[in-house]
């Protein structure tokens, strides 16, 4: 006879192995002609109205209007009947979890790339790499498991992980070997350090993105070649005067504590400095738009709709989290403020900003949290089609792979959304998803209904045992 704790996890554990294999079967790729549709192509920034897109073998075949192309004989008409119909989204600043991670349940992983794809975001870039994170981007683009298309850093590097200058290249080699598509870049690190694994990436040919640890600096990160500038990390301390004397504020959360010390004038040099880099930037807003609602109504950041997706482990350590944020009350809002400022100021100088919501992160709910990143986008000055661009053809552009994804286009793989209303007028109306298409296999709201209501329902007894 089981004792009642082990009898409850016992039967929890089938719970969660019931769960699993009741998940709905993914479709397979068909033949779909989408006609009367509202084509937000991402090539352009007008919609085309009354038009057609064929896909075929998981690819966009055929483009054009619909009084002038039909559907093939084998092909499956879906009438948009005028909605939106554009490409799937990225997620460029993603954490994908590992098995047996702190506060998850079993099938976490699963979970999470449902959320994204159920959001419609058919790209993640994982910045805390994984060995099993290479054989799950492979499982990805078989089709073998259903979510995001994958681009993977290996295990990042930071001041814990590098202990000296000769275990760093080595390490650089490995995950280059590896297949790691870069590495990711976490504070801690010296000066020294860090120069010693740009110096080993650049011998083997693969790129550093992530962090800018205080002792590097911006400058000398965009002088390096970093290819990506995540959570406008350094460009606060760029622009605080008299750092020297502010040491502490520096190396505490992101440097908001320097925002008082900031010289606004120099934002504008600093986005040229970027612009002149080739680097990119992933601005992660609503992280830090998280930390500013946990102080300005705690309950209200709690209670969000979509924190039914969170498990409630998970949840309860990220609000344990975010209960200290008081402590920085008074910086807070300047600093999210100077933020959007800065975001703005780099999107104006033609600096690619690619869409990214870390998720799954403190209160940053996988794909619902992209959503409110565009919103977040806007905030700071970008047009409603400029952030649409920065999650759609920025980051196809950014890594060589426009035609291929992120756009509307013959050849194209099939990474669609299509949407009951239309987000050039509102962004917000990313959320009025009607169905989202995954590489050529057609995701129907009922679909996507019923494993978000699995979802919940597993959590929803988490919670409760």
């Amino acid at each position: 006879m089981l004792a009642p704790e082990r009898h409850c996890i016992a039967l929890l554990t089938l719970l969660f192995a019931l769960a699993e294999a009741l998940a709905a079967e993914p479709p397979v790729a068909q033949d779909i002609a989408f006609i009367n549709a509202r084509v937000l192509t991402m090539n352009e920034p007008e919609a085309l109205d009354g038009q057609t897109v064929i896909v075929r073998d998981g690819r966009v075949h055929a483009i054009g209007p619909t009084t002038e192309l039909p559907p093939g004989p084998e092909d499956r008409v879906i009438d948009a009947g005028g909605r939106t119909l554009m490409p799937g989204l990225a997620e460029m600043h993603a954490h994908v979890p590992v098995p047996q991670g702190p506060n998850q349940p079993p099938g976490y992983t699963q979970d999470v790339l449902m959320l994204w794809v159920a959001n419609g975001v058919t790209l993640a870039r994982g910045m805390l790499g994984h060995p099993l994170h290479l054989e799950l981007r492979d499982q990805l683009e078989r089709h073998e498991i259903l979510g995001p298309r994958l681009i993977t850093s290996g295990p990042s590097f930071s001041g814990q992980s590098v202990d000296h200058l000769a275990a760093a290249a080595h390490r650089v080699a490995a995950q280059a070997e590896a297949g790691y598509d870069f590495l990711k870049i976490h504070p801690g690190l010296s000066r020294e350090q860090y120069d010693a694994i740009v110096a080993a990436a650049d011998a083997a040919d693969i790129r550093l993105a992530g962090h800018v640890p205080v002792d590097v600096g911006l400058p000398r990160a965009l002088h390096a070649g970093q290819e990506t500038i995540d959570h406008l990390d350094g460009y606060i301390h760029v622009l605080a005067q008299d750092l020297d004397e502010h040491e502490a504020a520096a190396h505490a959360f992101f440097g908001a504590a320097l925002t008082p010390h900031a010289d606004r004038e120099a934002i504008v040099a600093a986005a040229a400095e970027t612009r002149n880099s080739g680097a990119a930037v992933v601005p992660t807003e609503t992280l830090f738009e998280n930390f500013l609602a946990a102080v300005e109504d705690f309950d209200a950041l709690r209670e969000r709709p979509e924190n039914v997706y969170l498990p409630p482990a998970l949840k309860a350590a990220y609000m344990a989290r975010l209960a200290h944020a008081g402590a920085m009350a008074d910086s807070l809002g300047d600093f999210v403020a100077l933020r959007k400022e800065i975001i703005g100021a780099l999107h104006r100088a033609g600096v690619p900003i690619l869409l990214g919501a870390d998720s799954p992160q403190i209160m940053n709910v996988p794909g619902f949290a992209t959503h409110r990143e565009l919103e977040a986008m806007v905030a700071s000055g970008l047009s409603p089609f400029a952030a649409l661009a920065s999650g759609t053809v920025a980051p196809a552009r950014f890594y060589g792979a426009e035609g291929r994804y992120g756009s509307i286009v013959p050849g194209a793989d099939a990474d669609l959304i299509l949407l009951r209303e239309d987000p050039l007028e509102d962004i917000r109306h990313t959320r009025s998803i009607d169905g989202v298409m995954v590489r050529g296999r057609w995701l129907e709201r009922d679909f996507l209904d019923a494993e978000l209501k699995r979802i919940r329902q597993r959590y929803a007894a988490l919670q409760h045992e």
